[in-house]
Order: structure tokens, then C-alpha cells, then sequence
């Protein structure tokens, strides 16, 4: 199965900003790497020039930088499921990353003079981008603690209601299944 022939909800293809995830390891190696390029062409479109090369002087090499790309685009899109800020910001974070990795792999490459301008600016994104991370992780861990606080509010001073509750919805189920393996003496109420 292709992403085409994956479906949302509504019977529509995934579009721009979906995605069509799939349990990566029944995928054929062809697939996650057509996938895989179709990722680095979205969002880092330099790159691929650079593995197209790789597949054809290391394929080791392209190999495993074509697993690696998988396993980044599976976390991704595990994380956009889960919070779209954080997707955004990690997706941020690969494309810094990467734009590095290639910029220091032409610079061994090349026999000219390195320009570290470009570098210290990555650099200076790459920072810009962790802080707005941290960031981001204070403040959900703030609203999880917020809920926390909030659900420990309920259970105060509501203990022994709360005890009654579940031991009685225990109770009912000990009674469903005696009366369905035909003990069909129930328990006692008050235990």
C-alpha cells in the first residue's frame, strides 16, 4: 500500500501536512526511501543532490542515511499527532541540523577557504531553536501540572466517597461473573 491509497476520515488522500503513517517495518526498503526522499525534497531540498551522490559512490552509506531519515519522519509523525508546536519545532530542528551536517561535509570536501559565517549562523538558529524548545516543554509541563493539581483537588476531602465508588463498581463485577459461571450467590454489600 502507497500513501496515495491511504484515506483520512473523509475518504480524501493525505494532503499537504498530513501524513500517512505506516508501521515502518513492513515497509519494503524501495518504499522508505522513496518516502524518505519525498521528505528531504519537502524539506530540505539541497540534501538530496547529496544523497543522490552517495547512492551511487557509498551506498552503505546512502543506506543508512535513508534509515535515519525514516526514523525521523516516524518520530515526526508520531509527534504531530501528539502537539503540533513541538512537531513544528523538531521538524525546525532537523532541517538546522541538517543544513550543518551538509555545510561541514562541503567544507571537508572542498580544498577552498571555509567561511565560517555560514556555519555560526546555523549555529545561532540551532540555539534559538533549543531555547524555543525548552520553552515549549515549560510550558506543557506547567498545564500537566496545572491538571495535576487540579485532579488532586478532587480527591480531597472525597476519600472515603471515592472508596465507596470503586469498591462497589468492584463488587458489581465479582456479582457479573459469579451469576455468569453460575455461582449465583452474590456477595456480600458491606464488606
Amino acid at each position: 500500500m502507497l500513501a496515495d491509497d491511504v484515506k483520512d476520515p473523509k475518504g480524501q488522500p493525505p494532503g499537504k501536512g498530513q501524513s500517512a503513517v505506516r508501521d515502518e517495518s513492513s515497509q519494503s526498503f524501495d518504499e522508505q526511501e522513496s518516502e524518505s526522499m519525498e521528505f528531504v525534497q519537502s524539506h530540505h531540498p539541497e540534501l538530496v543532490a547529496l544523497l543522490q551522490r552517495l547512492k551511487s559512490m557509498k551506498r552503505d552509506e546512502y543506506d543508512t542515511a535513508i534509515r535515519d531519515i525514516v526514523k525521523v519522519r516516524k518520530r515526526l509523525e508520531t509527534l504531530e499527532k501528539r502537539d503540533l508546536k513541538l512537531h513544528g519545532v523538531e521538524l525546525d530542528a532537523w532541517k538546522l541540523q541538517s543544513k550543518i551536517d551538509l555545510l561541514l561535509a562541503r567544507a571537508v570536501a572542498q580544498d577552498k577557504e571555509f567561511d565560517p559565517s555560514a556555519l555560526r549562523t546555523l549555529v545561532q538558529k540551532r540555539i534559538e531553536n533549543q531555547k524555543e524548545r525548552l520553552e515549549l516543554e515549560l510550558a506543557n509541563l506547567l498545564e500537566r501540572q496545572k491538571q495535576i493539581k487540579e485532579s488532586l483537588g478532587r480527591f480531597e476531602g472525597h476519600e472515603e466517597e471515592r472508596i465507596s465508588q470503586q469498591l462497589s463498581a468492584l463488587m458489581k463485577r465479582v456479582d457479573s461473573k459469579r451469576v455468569k459461571s453460575g455461582k449465583n450467590k452474590p456477595t456480600k454489600k458491606d464488606p
